[in-house]
């Protein structure tokens, strides 16, 4: 009675086989549903970097070169009367006006962006009434005097200056943009490749739950039936027959083994073992090792550029896209080493350019002086970023910075640095008040010549008429 009660309890074959294809079919529909939402995000995100983020930042590109074709147009004409150049002005007024429309409408949803667009719109309006038109008509009529030229175009340039301030903007703030959406871009294809390897190590592992469960509740008990029933009919009346299994194959074991415990006076006991052995491969991160040296030159690069086209106010136009795209080379360099692990036990504790330390010592004094000094950089200068030099040159720039800031009241200054195979030298010069024959010289400008003096080399501090010069020397052995 109690033998039936149990078969009754059992789950039959074919439940069993059903119950096993549902627990199939809702697990490949749960991972394939995860799999298609994060393709789905992806998609989204990848949308609305290509369809809004990247034609903004081209069309705030070709903003800013229209504007730059305008202000070149219309300061040529004025210059010179000559009527060619205002071609360049009144295509890049078109230009302007198309990127214009098209960025109030990539930028609509986006409340920042739209203020920081009106800016331009406002500053560009402002420079267009107060300046371009009124300089552009006042030559036309011929109601500028060779002596108001300069006069008038100074003041254009203030204007316009202005507008390429909040074109820069503009410019960083898109470029953020597009930055946080590859990040999200990122992000949801990190998600969608984790739902494809879930959904892959799903299937697989219900492909092996499969052949285990079916060996085991199916296959398994069939053969041991047989084979318990083949040895019992061959006279093994002491071999117990199983009874797992499905509720089909427990009744025809309850069945024989109620046969064979007439003939038996002890059960034995059916030893079993089972091994179960399962491991997920370990998923691979491949990790780039960007030096920080790279960054640095191309760091030090835009500071030289930016140097240049302070020095040189004409190659301005030509160079403000390459200071541009070295900022861009460094934004991309940072974003990827952002998402990836430095791996290089050496790197972590490699020391940093000379070009880019000289950067930065510069940048850090434009406070205390009120201005931002010039920086020439002459030769290869960062082979001596683990040479001895390189810590002492950068004391005696910040000493010689400090010096300015504090006694000099200069408005500009100049900062050299040159190096060959056979020397590193730092020249810093500043237009201000000069030494002097009374000054008294302190022990800042005494430590600038000791520093000099300890690695064989030289420094001298004199007046440059007018301002003060700071030359200092060292061999590079």
């Amino acid at each position: 009675m109690s033998g039936r009660t149990a078969n009754a309890r059992r789950m039959s074959l074919r439940t069993l086989l059903w119950l096993a294809i549902g627990i199939l079919v809702a697990l490949f529909a749960v991972s394939a549903a995860f799999s298609v939402y994060g393709r789905l995000v992806v998609r989204a995100s990848e949308n609305v970097l290509s369809e809004r983020l990247l034609p903004a930042q081209h069309a705030v590109s070709d903003l800013t070169t229209a504007y730059v074709d305008q202000e070149t147009g219309q300061r040529g004409y004025v210059l010179t009367g000559d009527p060619s150049f205002l071609e360049p002005y009144d295509a890049g007024r078109d230009a302007a006006a198309a990127s214009l429309s098209d960025l109030n409408a990539l930028l609509a949803g986006d409340a920042k962006a739209s203020a920081t667009l009106d800016a331009v719109v406002e500053a560009a309006n402002t420079w267009t009434a107060q300046a371009s038109e009124p300089e552009i008509l006042a030559r036309r009529n011929d109601e500028i005097a060779d002596e108001q030229v300069v006069a008038m175009t100074a003041t254009g340039k203030e204007l316009f200056d202005g507008l390429r301030s909040h074109l820069q903007d503009l410019n960083a703030l898109t470029d953020e943009r597009v930055t946080e959406q590859v990040d999200r871009v990122r992000s949801a294809q990190i998600v969608a490749n984790v739902a494809t390897a879930v959904a892959f190590v799903l299937a697989i592992g219900t492909a092996i739950a499969s052949l285990y469960l079916t060996r085991r509740l199916l296959t398994r008990p069939i053969e041991r039936l047989v084979a318990d029933i083949g040895a019992v009919a061959e006279g093994d009346y002491e071999r117990e027959i199983g009874t797992d299994g499905p509720r089909e194959v427990s009744m025809i074991g309850g069945a024989v083994d109620t046969m064979r415990t007439s003939l038996l006076t002890q059960n034995r006991q059916l030893v079993r073992a089972e091994h179960e052995r399962t491991r997920h491969d370990e998923q691979t991160r491949m990790a780039a090792d960007l030096h920080d040296l790279t960054i640095q030159r191309v760091f030090g690069l835009g500071l030289a550029l930016t140097s240049l086209a302070r020095r040189h106010p004409r190659l301005a136009t030509d160079l403000d896209p390459l200071i541009d795209e070295t900022d861009s080379i460094v934004r991309g360099l940072r974003a990827v080493i952002f998402d990836l692990q430095i791996g290089a036990a050496g790197l972590s504790n490699g020391s940093a350019s000379l070009s880019a330390a000289v950067g930065e010592i510069v940048e850090s004094s434009t406070a205390a002086l009120g201005f931002t000094p010039d920086v020439c950089l002459d030769g290869p200068v960062d082979q001596f970023s683990g040479h001895d030099a390189g810590p002492e040159l950068q004391a005696v720039l910040r000493e010689a910075l400090s010096n300015v800031a504090r006694h000099a009241h200069a408005t500009s200054c100049r900062v050299m640095v040159a190096a060959d195979d056979d020397r590193l030298a730092l020249s810093v010069t500043d237009d201000g008040t000069g030494m002097g024959a009374d000054v008294i010289r302190g022990h800042g400008l005494a430590n600038i010549c000791n520093r000099a003096a300890q690695l064989g080399g030289r420094a001298v501090i004199r007046d440059g008429a007018p301002g003060t010069v700071v030359e200092w020397e060292v061999p590079a052995s």
